[in-house]
């Protein structure tokens, strides 16, 4: 009898942690949530065109990144699925393309002389 409690203790202690394919779960949430947040597009009337800003970008480069952490997570808990493996690398290439938007902007942000005075 005492083997089966501490058996039993044993599985409900060790067996309570977040499995691979819940932490997967809430990458591909949180990579869904930055679509729908930050990284979405805004329509401006007066331009006729969308746009977007570097700030918008940043913050969609974060939830880009948090959605990449628990991918990580998920991959080192012993998930390797070939449709998780294609999510994770997808995910790393737009994470690229954002940080590569970001720098481009930031520039194109910056006054051309310094304080915004030409010389």
């Amino acid at each position: 009898m005492p083997r089966l409690s501490l058996g039993l203790w044993l599985i409900l202690v060790f067996g309570c942690g977040e499995s691979a394919r819940e932490v997967y779960t809430q990458g591909m949430k949180a990579e869904g949530e930055a679509e729908r947040g930050p990284c979405k597009l805004v329509f401006d009337q007066q331009l006729g065109q969308n746009v977007i800003s570097a700030d918008q970008i940043q913050s969609c480069l974060k939830g880009q990144e948090e959605a990449l952490a628990l991918y990580d997570k998920a991959s080192a808990l012993g998930l390797k699925d070939l449709d998780f493996e294609r999510t994770r690398e997808q995910a790393r290439e737009r994470a690229k393309r954002l940080q590569g938007m970001l720098s481009t902007l930031r520039e194109l942000e910056q006054p051309e002389y310094p304080g915004g005075k030409a010389p």
